[in-house]
């Protein structure tokens, strides 16, 4: 039952780095963010990523502690992971709103948590991985996991050429003043 969902999970992510990568390489392909809601990449993206969630839940309960991690210190690890994810993400799904959550949104924001990072809603969610990683301790979750957080870091390099379309040079400056994820902002060069 494990390799049922197993399997398709990792065929699902590859799927996924395929229309990323498409979409970095070729910015008017666009899969991510989608150009509606109605739109095949709005229905594509989300199912894909409903489909990889189950997968991975999942296979984290049925293949649970076969990983390399035999210690009691990851239950406390992954739930402080879990729970500093859920506070960042939730703070900045709060501020972002529902719609530009879903890719639909129309403003951009500088606010709350976004004066940190430009995407907390992608660190949020690499520490829920991160987390459900650590506590499963189920190699075939580490390896889903892994592709789940390569998405997330990939997921920004597919919103920036069109976020700079749309916002022009408000979207620029806040580039130069706020990192991609964590970290002291370098200026200067392209978001």
């Amino acid at each position: 039952m494990k390799f049922a969902l197993f399997l398709p999970s990792i065929a699902i992510e590859l799927v996924y780095i395929t229309l990323f990568l498409r979409t970095i390489r070729h910015p008017p392909f666009r899969f991510w963010p989608p150009s509606g809601s109605r739109s095949w990449q709005f229905f594509t993206a989300w199912i894909l990523a409903a489909l990889v969630f189950v997968g991975f839940f999942f296979v984290g309960l049925l293949d649970f502690n076969s990983g390399p991690l035999h210690t009691w210190l990851r239950f406390p690890l992954g739930f402080l992971c879990h729970l500093v994810g859920a506070i960042i993400g939730s703070w900045a799904n709060a501020i972002l709103g529902f719609r530009a959550t879903l890719g639909l949104g129309d403003r951009l924001v500088t606010r709350g948590p976004y004066r940190f990072s430009r995407n907390p809603q992608y660190i949020g969610d690499m520490l829920h991985i991160l987390g459900y990683m650590l506590i499963t301790n189920a190699w075939m979750a580490w390896l889903i996991g892994a592709l789940g957080i390569l998405l997330n870091l990939l997921a920004p390099h597919t919103e920036e050429s069109w976020l700079l379309e749309k916002f022009g040079p408000a979207y620029a400056d806040y580039c130069h003043r706020v990192p991609r994820f964590l970290g002291k902002r370098v200026l200067g060069g392209e978001p």
